[in-house]
């Protein structure tokens, strides 16, 4: 069963082909893909050049990037969303596969790749991408571009892609995603026996091709659609041609969304089951794509304030997650949650509760996951006023701070923030953090980048496949940088305090914060204060999720009890 955002995605897929021919660009529009422009060969990995002056090249140039150094020759090639099939027939020009295979859901994207493109080892075919009808092992390389938005299972479709690659084979794949979808498509094909090789973001190499679009020809398909009177499908042509007026250019253009391209190898793990959870995850990757499309000043919605803030704290990037009620009801809290340094607000992602008493809503910092295109902060206190905006009017109702690691440094001096206003939080959870008094023992940030990262591996937390690729480490090393500045330059007095309780969670085996630090947290609250030493090191909130939330369930649902237990 397809829903909404699959259904609008493959109408405006079938309806490409009505658009062309209308236009009478049927006959030369070999491409469906949004293409590739670059103003030096800094950025290109592309084995082979294309001329500016022939048909499509930006088009060309993008499929031959998306290629970078796959090895082709005397490989079998299938081409999964072919389109109309002019990635095949660019990389029968090039290179020596033995076999090249398009599969298309469209039939008139497959009548059009059969009578335009000849070949004794090119073959179209009518085909489902989540029920491919291929033999186990049969193909040396998989091609799919910025369709997979279209498909109705996800995971039925990585699973596909690890059935029928050869050992070894390579998985090339493409799309606009947002931010917090990444890290499931990357657990989804892990998953799936599949390691990855490599990263890139091309965002502004495919942004700078969609400005350098011809205005003519925009004006065309803008003629063409509004004679075809069909206002759903121009709607959706519109966003799926992302022109530079469209709301997924802006998101694209503003860092909310990405461009990627990655290649995948199917190594001799034995692939597990996708579960359920992830599963349902992955079916609402096009919402949450939808969602940050959503211009800034309606993807949150919040009450009048007395100081108005400004338009980067009105947006919803701050609470890319949830969307906090601004009424107060009855025995409800909300809870606001900051993450570790380099982190982003998906570290909570699985954070859900079944109570009726609080709801989550992840903070998510400048410069982090779907704001990496703004700058990280380096300074507590002008972090602590735009957050400050940002939760303004949600403290005159039952409201809680969390904290992880940095996390809990920054929660609290928004705690002191707003004790000072009266209006402090209900309560301050920290987990695996020094008391705000304690320095930082070493400093990272002035490294030069070969140590820094050496040292961010050293510090453990940042998972394996980003560590290992020169580009993703690229893409999360300034918020890392910038995150440990901001710790190593914040330390507050030793008797600042705040008019709330205090609870600690700390790890009994921790190797960045000895208990002697966390437990100096006691002399930080003019309240209760309550201890739980959990098992595990600093990033225990990875493996005791379920522990630390039926711990905070019952923090938030009873009444304080001032303890320090083991658990």
């Amino acid at each position: 069963m397809l829903d909404a955002n699959h259904r609008r995605n493959r109408l405006a897929y079938q309806g490409l082909a009505t658009l062309l021919e209308h236009a009478g660009l049927a006959h030369h529009a070999h491409y469906l893909n949004w293409g590739y422009h670059s103003d030096g060969p800094d950025r290109d990995q592309a084995c082979h050049r294309i001329a500016d002056h022939e048909p499509n090249h930006s088009q060309a140039r993008l499929v031959l990037e998306i290629i970078g150094k796959t090895p082709l020759d005397g490989k079998r090639i299938m081409d999964i969303g072919c389109g109309r099939g002019g990635a095949l027939a660019l990389l029968q020009r090039f290179y020596a596969p033995t076999q090249l295979i398009g599969i298309d859901i469209s039939p008139s994207n497959i009548a059009y790749c059969r009578q335009q493109h000849q070949g004794r080892r090119l073959r179209f075919q009518l085909g489902d991408a989540c029920r491919l009808p291929h033999p186990d092992n049969s193909v040396d390389v998989v091609l799919n571009m910025e369709s997979s938005g279209a498909y109705s299972d996800l995971p039925a479709f990585f699973e596909q892609v690890q059935r029928i690659l050869a050992p070894q084979g390579y998985f090339c794949f493409s799309d606009v995603i947002d931010q917090n979808s990444l890290p499931l498509l990357q657990e989804a094909l892990s998953l799936c026996g599949l390691e990855l090789q490599q990263h890139r973001s091309v965002r502004q190499e495919v942004l700078a091709s969609r400005r350098r679009a011809s205005p003519h020809l925009w004006r065309r398909l803008q003629q063409v659609l509004a004679e075809l009177d069909n206002p759903s499908l121009h709607a959706e042509l519109q966003q799926y041609l992302a022109n530079p007026d469209s709301p997924l250019f802006a998101a694209l253009e503003e860092g909310r969304a990405d461009y990627i391209i990655q290649h995948w190898r199917k190594s001799t793990r034995r692939a597990q089951p996708i579960g359920p959870a992830l599963q349902e995850a992955l079916r609402q990757r096009g919402q949450r794509l939808e969602q940050v499309q959503q211009p800034r000043q309606t993807r949150q919605t919040r009450p009048p304030t007395p100081r108005p803030a400004p338009p980067a704290e009105r947006g919803g990037g701050w609470l890319p997650l949830s969307h906090p009620a601004t009424q107060a009801r009855p025995g409800h809290c909300n809870l606001f949650a900051l993450p570790y340094a380099g982190g982003g607000a998906s570290v909570y992602r699985d954070w859900t509760s079944a109570s009726a008493h609080w709801s989550l809503h992840p903070l998510q910092l400048p410069g982090h996951e779907n704001r990496l295109a703004e700058a990280a902060h380096v300074d507590m206190d002008k972090l602590v006023q735009q957050l400050a905006a940002v939760l303004q009017p949600y403290v005159q109702q039952p409201w809680a701070l969390l904290g992880c690691s940095l996390g809990g440094k920054i929660a609290f001096e928004l705690a002191r923030h707003f004790s000072a206003q009266g209006t402090p939080p209900q309560h301050l959870i920290v987990l695996a953090c020094p008391a705000p008094s304690v320095p930082v023992r070493q400093a990272l940030s002035h490294l030069p980048p070969a140590q820094f990262a050496h040292a961010v591996a050293q510090l453990g937390g940042t998972p394996a496949d980003i560590l290992q690729h020169a580009d993703m480490m690229q893409t999360v090393m300034p918020a890392l940088r910038s995150d440990s500045q901001l710790a190593e330059h914040y330390c507050c007095a030793s008797d600042c305090s705040i008019d709330a309780p205090i609870t600690l969670f700390y790890a009994e085996d921790d190797h960045l914060v000895t208990p002697e630090q966390a437990l100096q947290w006691r002399n930080h609250t003019r309240g209760r204060f309550s201890a739980h030493a959990v098992a595990g090191g600093h990033f225990f909130l990875r493996q005791q999720r379920p522990q630390l939330l039926a711990c905070i369930d019952q923090l938030l649902s009873s009444p304080w009890k001032e303890e320090i237990t083991h658990a």
